[in-house]
């Protein structure tokens, strides 16, 4: 049975030491997050446009053998 007390030290006295950032370092962070969040709904909005113009392909296909036959 694991001891709580060390559990609960090895929680507090964790190896890496944590430094505030500085205020470059926050602007940094906020930029790269920013630019993420942009990617990710640039991608999301270009998969959409691909969605729909491979719907209305597809259906032009289908009328084309239709008219064709």
């Amino acid at each position: 049975m694991k001891n709580p007390f060390k559990s609960l030290f090895k929680l507090f006295s964790s190896k890496e030491k944590t430094k505030p950032l500085t205020i470059e370092e926050v602007r940094e962070l906020k930029l790269r997050t920013g630019k993420i969040e942009k990617e990710i709904k640039s991608r999301a909005y270009i998969s959409e446009i691909n969605r729909r113009y491979n719907k209305m392909t597809d259906r032009k296909r289908k009328n084309f053998f239709r008219k064709a036959s």
